[in-house]
C-alpha cells in the first residue's frame, strides 16, 4: 500500500475531503468499484484523497479478480493518466500500482500502453533517488509484462534502454532490482535486451557484483548459449570471460580480494557443470579453461585455497569423512575406515550421469595440465594445508581416472615420478615433502579403494529417519549383534577371529595366565587402566575355549569384575559420557556377552549373574505396567543422548542373537516390557531398541517390529521401515524373505509418506533378482496401492514372473501408449531435474537463491539445456543423479518384453525421429521447446533401450548409433549433444553396445575383468568439444522503426579490433 509522504507533498486537504472518506461500505463489489471509480474522477482532489482511494481500489481487484473483465480500460485509462501525470510521487505510484493490477490479459496490457505508459515509465525512472517510491512502482509495472503470455513482445525498446540505466548505476538502490528485472527479461527476449546494452550490464554483474545475482544470471546466459539462435547475442569468447579476470590478473600477497574471486569461482563452477558452459569455455583449444588452471601457479596460499576448493565442487568430489584428521595435519590412516558400515554399494551398478559428466571434465582437465599445477604446489609446500588439500585433490583425481576414463589415459596420469626424484635426494632437504606426499598418496589410494568398497548403505533413507541423537558414536555403530553391526560378519574378519580362536586354544597355562595379567583387570579395579585392545583379542581368543573361561571364571576374579563393571546399579559403565573415544567399552561389553554365550559353562554364570536383572528393573522404571518408578531413570532421554547408558540396548541385541540368549530375556520378561515401551512417546528409545535387536531368529523380536510397523507413530514406522530395509541385504534366506514381505506390507500404510519410502527401499533391493521374485510372489494389489508404487511396477517388468503378473492385471498395454505419447517427454524433465539437483545446489547455503523467474521460464530453461536453472532446495541435494528406472528399460530384460516392443514398432519410430534431425541444417525446426523435447525424449529411449543385452538387436536394425554419434559431434544445440553424449554411455553398458560406440570413434572404459563400465570418452576430445565461432549480432542498434538493426561500419571496426588483440596476442 502507497502511503503519503507528510514532508515532501505540498497540497493542502480540503474540508470536503474528510466528508467524501465518510462514504458507506458498499452492498456489492461492483457496486464498490463504480463508486471507486466515480471519486476518481471528482476535480480537484487532493494527493492524500487519490493516494486512499487507489489503494482501496487495488485492495478491491486483489479480494475479487474477477473485476478486471468488468472494467471499461478506455475510460478507466483516462484515470490511470490522470494519476501517473499527477505531480506527487505517492499518486503517481499508485497510478502504476493500479495500471499493474487492472491487467488481465494481453489486450487489457496492450490497451494500457496506448495509453503512453511507456513514456511516463521511462521519465519515471529517469528521475533521483528522492523519487525511489515512484520508480519502484514503475519497475513493478515493467514486471507485470512477465505475468501476461507474449507480454514481453508489447515492451518497447525505450523501457529497456530506461532499465539498463537504472541497472548501470551502482550507487542506486534499486539497482539490484533492475538487474533481476533485466535477468528475467533475457530469457524472454534476448534481442531486447542486446539492443539496449543490458548484455554488458549483466555480464559485468558476473564479476562485479552483487554477488548474490551472480549464479541466476549465469544460468540465464547458460540457456541463451544452448540454442544457435539465442547465442548470437552474445560475443564468442568475449563477453562471459570476464569470469576469469579476478584469476587472470595479477594478485598481490595478502590484498586479494576474496568475495570477488569465491564468486567468480563459483560461477565458473556453474558454467563447468552445464553443456553451454562447458561448450563455452573450451573453445580455442580449452584456452578458458588452460588460463584458469595456470592460476595455480601464483604463490598465493589463499587463492590456490579457493581455486582448490572450487575443483572439489567442479568434479562433485565429496571430502570423505577418513580426510578430515588428514587436512587437520594428522597422517592418513587405515584405521579411520573401521567407521564404515559393511553394506556392499547396490548404487554401484547404476547408472551414474554424474559419474559420465564427471568422466569429461576429468578428461578436459587432465588434458589441461592440472595434475602437473597440483604437483607444482605439492613439491613447492610453501603452505602444509594448501599442499595437504592439493594431495587428497590429485589422488582423488587419479582414483577417478582410473575408474572412468579408458586406458589411453593412464599415461598421462602418471606424473609422480619427479615426486621419487625429489624424494630420493638425500643430501636435500626437499626429499621430506616429496616423501611426505608419496606416503599419502599411496594411503590416500588405500583409503579410497576401500571405502568404495565398504561405504554406508546405499539406502539412504537410514540416515534420514535415525532418531540416535548425542554424541559420536550411535547405537548402530557400537553395537555387535549381527542386525546392527553386519561388519562383523564379513569374511575377512571372520578368518581373523578364527585365527584368534585357534591360537587360543593352544596356548599353555603359564602364557593364558600372564595375558589375563597384561590386562590389569586383577590388579586394579579402576577400568580407565585396563588394556581394553587386549581385553577384547583375549574374549575373542582364549576364552572361547570352554576350558580357559572356566579357569578364568572359576579361578580368578576376572569375569567377575568385568561383569561388575557393566552392572547398571554399580553407575561405573552407565555414567561414561558418550562420546567416539568411549566406544570401546560399548564393543568390549557385547564381545563378553558373546564369548559367555558361546560356551555351557558362561550360559550359566550369565544366567546367576545380576546383569541381566538389573538390566530389567531398569526397563521395568519406564514401564507404566510394571509399578516401579524412579526421578532419574536409567535410559531417561538424557541419560542416552549423554552417556554409555544406551550400551545395555546393544547387550540386549547381542542376547537377542543367541537362542539361550533369548531364552534369558524372557526369564526376566523383558520382551513384555519390550511391548509396552514401544506405546510409549518416546521415539528415541524405541529406535534404540528396534536397532539393537537380532532378528535372525523367529520370536519376540520379530513380533515386536511387526507391531511397531503397524500400530507406531509415523516418525517410528518410518524408523522401522527404513530399518527392515537394511535387512534386506542378509544372505540368510529366512530373514530375507521375511524382511521383503514386511517392506511389501507396508505399501499398504495409511501414510503416504511410509508408502513412498517402502517403494524406495522395495525398488533399491530390487536390483537383486531373487529379491524381485519374492516380492513379486507376495502379489501386492496394485488396486488399492496410490501412484506412488509406479517406481516399483517398473522392476517388475524385468522379471518374467512379474511381467505375467502386470499382463494379468492389464497394466502394460495402458502403459506402453501412455510412455509412447507422453511419458517419454515427462522422463526427460526427471532426468534434467536430478541433474540439477546433483549439480547446480550449493550445500554450503540454507536455500538456493534465483532469480524470481515464472514458472513457465524455469520450464523453458529445463527443457532445453540437460542441465537448467531450476531453483533447488538444499534438502534436495544429492552427490549422484542416478538414470531413474524407464519403462523400456525395464520392459527389454526379458524375451517376452522385447516381442511386445517390436510388435508395437515403437523403436522405429524413435529412430525416424532422431534420423529426421541427423542433418545439422534440419534442426532449426527443434529450436522451439516442444520439438526439442521430443527429441531428448527419443535419445533416451532408444538409450535405455540400447542398455539391455537383449536391447542390443533393436539397435543393429535401425543403425542409429551412427546418427546418434553424429548428433553428439555436430548438432548445434549444445543440450542435444550433452544428451548424445549420455546416450552412447548408456549404449556402450553391454559389449555389443560398445563395440558399435568405438565403432564411431569413441573409447570405450571397461572393467579390470573385461566388462564395460557404462561410460564413453570421444577419441578426439578437442574436436568433440570445439565449437566454431559465430557471427555475433551482439552490435545491434535499434532503428527509428524499432527493427532491430547492425550498422555495417560497426562490424568492420568489430574486426579490426578482433584481428588487432590476435596480431598482440601473437
Amino acid at each position: 500500500m502507497i502511503k503519503l509522504d507528510p514532508i515532501n507533498t505540498d497540497f493542502d486537504r480540503t474540508a470536503t475531503d474528510s466528508e467524501d472518506d465518510e462514504s458507506n461500505s458498499p452492498s456489492s463489489p461492483t457496486w464498490a468499484l463504480g463508486d471507486l471509480l466515480q471519486s476518481l474522477e471528482e476535480p480537484d482532489r487532493s494527493a492524500m484523497f487519490l493516494v486512499s482511494k487507489t489503494n482501496e481500489l487495488v485492495q478491491l481487484l486483489q479480494r475479487h479478480p474477477e473485476l478486471k473483465r468488468e472494467l471499461a480500460l478506455p475510460v478507466f485509462g483516462r484515470r490511470v493518466q490522470k494519476l501517473l501525470s499527477h505531480p506527487a510521487k505517492e499518486v503517481v505510484a499508485t497510478g502504476y500500482r493500479t495500471a499493474r493490477y487492472a491487467i488481465s490479459d494481453l489486450d487489457s496490457l496492450k490497451t494500457i500502453i496506448g495509453l503512453r505508459t511507456d513514456a511516463f515509465v521511462i521519465r519515471s525512472l529517469a528521475k533521483d533517488v528522492r523519487f525511489n517510491v515512484e520508480r519502484e512502482q514503475a519497475i513493478k509495472f515493467i514486471r507485470g509484462y512477465f505475468d501476461i503470455t507474449n507480454g514481453v513482445d508489447e515492451m518497447s525498446l525505450g523501457v529497456v534502454c530506461a532499465l539498463v540505466a537504472v541497472a548501470e548505476d551502482t550507487a542506486d538502490k534499486l539497482s539490484t532490482t533492475a538487474i533481476e528485472t533485466l535477468a528475467e527479461l533475457l530469457l524472454f527476449d534476448p534481442f531486447k535486451v542486446s539492443a539496449a546494452g543490458g548484455i554488458k550490464v549483466l555480464a559485468s554483474t558476473l564479476a562485479a557484483g552483487p554477488y548474490e545475482l551472480a549464479e541466476s544470471i549465469t544460468l540465464s546466459f547458460m540457456y541463451l548459449l544452448d540454442k544457435p539462435d539465442t547465442r548470437v547475442v552474445l560475443w564468442a569468447a568475449h563477453d562471459l570471460d570476464i569470469v576469469l579476470s579476478p584469476f587472470t590478473e595479477l594478485q598481490e600477497q595478502d590484498h586479494i580480494d576474496e568475495a570477488k574471486i569465491r564468486n567468480s569461482a563459483r560461477v565458473l563452477s556453474l558454467m563447468l557443470k552445464n553443456w553451454s558452459g562447458l561448450f563455452y569455455l573450451s573453445m580455442f583449444g580449452f584456452r578458458q579453461i588452460k588460463a584458469f588452471v595456470q592460476t595455480l601457479q601464483l604463490p598465493l596460499s589463499g587463492l590456490r585455497d579457493i581455486m582448490l576448493d572450487i575443483l572439489f565442487d567442479i568434479f562433485n568430489i565429496q571430502i570423505p569423512f577418513w580426510a578430515t584428521p588428514f587436512l587437520a595435519g594428522r597422517r592418513v590412516t587405515a584405521a579411520a575406515i573401521m567407521t564404515s558400515d559393511g553394506h556392499q554399494r547396490k548404487d554401484m551398478q547404476k547408472h551414474s550421469l554424474s559419474d559420465k559428466y564427471a568422466s569429461l571434465l576429468l578428461a578436459v582437465f587432465i588434458d589441461s595440465d592440472l595434475l602437473a599445477q597440483l604437483l607444482r604446489i605439492i613439491e613447492q609446500d610453501l603452505d602444509s594445508a594448501i599442499s595437504r588439500k592439493a594431495t587428497l585433490l590429485m589422488g582423488e583425481i587419479i582414483s577417478r581416472s582410473a575408474r572412468l576414463l579408458p586406458p589411453c589415459y593412464a599415461q598421462k596420469t602418471q606424473i609422480l615420478g619427479s615426486l621419487f626424484n625429489s624424494a630420493t635426494r638425500f643430501g636435500t632437504l626437499d626429499r621430506f615433502p616429496a616423501s611426505s606426499a608419496i606416503f599419502e598418496i599411496d594411503r590416500i589410494f588405500k583409503n579410497i579403494h576401500e571405502t568404495s568398497h565398504s561405504g554406508f548403505s546405499s539406502l539412504k533413507v537410514q540416515k534420514v529417519y535415525s532418531f540416535n541423537s548425542g554424541s559420536t558414536g550411535g547405537t548402530n555403530g557400537a553395537n555387535t549383534s549381527s542386525s546392527a553391526n553386519p561388519e562383523l560378519r564379513d569374511k575377512d574378519k571372520a578368518r581373523s577371529e578364527l585365527k584368534k580362536m585357534k591360537l587360543g586354544l593352544h596356548l599353555d597355562d603359564t602364557h593364558f595366565r600372564n595375558l589375563l595379567l597384561d590386562t590389569n583387570v586383577l590388579s586394579t579395579k579402576k577400568f580407565t587402566k585396563w588394556n581394553w585392545e587386549m581385553l577384547i583379542e583375549l574374549m575373542q581368543g582364549p576364552l572361547m575355549n570352554p576350558k580357559r573361561l572356566d579357569e578364568a571364571i572359576r579361578a580368578t576374579k576376572f569375569i567377575k569384575r568385568l561383569m561388575s563393571f557393566y552392572r547398571p546399579f554399580k553407575y561405573r559403565f552407565s555414567e561414561i559420557p558418550r562420546n567416539s573415544a568411549n566406544q570401546k567399552y560399548v564393543r568390549a561389553g557385547a564381545v563378553l556377552i558373546k564369548t559367555l554365550l558361546a560356551n555351557a559353562e558362561g550360559v550359566k554364570y550369565l544366567t546367576e549373574n545380576k546383569l541381566l536383572r538389573q538390566i530389567a528393573e531398569c526397563l521395568a522404571q519406564l514401564d507404566p505396567m510394571s509399578g516401579i518408578t524412579s526421578a532419574e531413570p536409567l535410559f531417561s532421554k538424557h541419560r542416552l543422548q549423554t552417556t554409555l547408558s544406551y550400551g545395555y540396548f546393544t547387550i540386549l541385541g547381542t542376547l537377542s542373537s543367541d537362542l539361550n540368549g533369548v531364552a534369558m530375556i524372557e526369564r526376566w520378561r523383558m520382551f513384555n516390557m519390550f511391548y509396552h515401551l514401544t506405546e510409549l512417546p518416546r521415539i528415541d528409545l524405541i529406535t534404540i531398541l528396534l536397532s539393537s535387536l537380532d532378528y535372525h531368529i523367529e520370536g519376540h523380536p520379530r513380533i515386536l517390529i511387526e507391531k511397531v510397523l503397524t500400530t507406531g507413530e509415523k516418525d517410528v514406522r518410518l524408523f522401522a521401515t527404513s530399518h527392515v530395509a537394511t535387512l534386506v541385504d542378509f544372505e540368510d534366506q529366512g530373514i530375507h524373505d521375511w524382511a521383503v514381505s514386511l517392506l511389501v506390507q507396508q505399501l499398504y500404510d495409511c501414510d503416504p509418506d511410509v508408502c513412498d519410502l517402502a517403494v524406495k527401499c522395495l525398488c533399491e533391493a530390487c536390483t537383486d533378482s531373487r529379491t524381485l521374485d519374492h516380492v513379486v510372489h507376495c502379489l501386492p494389489d496394485i488396486e488399492y496401492l496410490t501412484d506412488a508404487i509406479y517406481p516399483l511396477l517398473l522392476r517388475f517388468l524385468s522379471a518374467p514372473n512379474g511381467l505375467k503378473y502386470l499382463h494379468g492385471l492389464n497394466y502394460i498395454e495402458p502403459q506402453i501408449e501412455e510412455w509412447f505419447t507422453r511419458g517419454n517427454e515427462e522422463y526427460v524433465f526427471v532426468v534434467e531435474r536430478q541433474l540439477a539437483q546433483s549439480m547446480f545446489a550449493d550445500p554450503r547455503k540454507s536455500k538456493s537463491k534465483t532469480v524470481a523467474t515464472p514458472t513457465t521460464v524455469a520450464a523453458a530453461a529445463a527443457a532445453a539445456i540437460a542441465m537448467s536453472g531450476v531453483a533447488i532446495e538444499n534438502d534436495m541435494v544429492g552427490t549422484n543423479a542416478y538414470l531413474p528406472p524407464h519403462f523400456y528399460r525395464e520392459l527389454v530384460r526379458t524375451t517376452d518384453g522385447c516381442k511386445l516392443l517390436s510388435q508395437k514398432n515403437h523403436m522405429k519410430t524413435f529412430c525416424q525421429y532422431i534420423q529426421s534431425y541427423g542433418d545439422p541444417s534440419t534442426q532449426h525446426a527443434l529450436l522451439d521447446s516442444d520439438g526439442l523435447t521430443k527429441l531428448k525424449a527419443c535419445l533416451w529411449a532408444v538409450g535405455n533401450i540400447g542398455s539391455m543385452e537383449l536391447g542390443v538387436p533393436f539397435l543393429e536394425d535401425t543403425e542409429i548409433v551412427a546418427t546418434i554419434a553424429t548428433l553428439a559431434a555436430t548438432s548445434e544445440i549444445w543440450s542435444i549433444r550433452g544428451t548424445a553424449f549420455f546416450v552412447l554411455g548408456l549404449i556402450a553398458s553391454t559389449k555389443s553396445g560398445m563395440e558399435m560406440v568405438v565403432e564411431q570413434g569413441w573409447h570405450g572404459p571397461e572393467s579390470v575383468i573385461g566388462q564395460p563400465l557404462g561410460y564413453c570418452i570421444p577419441k578426439g576430445l578437442d574436436q568433440f568439444l570445439s565449437i566454431k565461432p559465430w557471427e555475433s549480432a551482439a552490435l545491434l542498434r535499434p532503428s527509428r522503426r524499432g527493427v532491430y538493426l547492425a550498422d555495417p561500419m560497426e562490424k568492420v571496426l568489430k574486426q579490426i579490433i578482433i584481428s588487432q588483440a590476435v596480431k598482440t596476442e601473437k
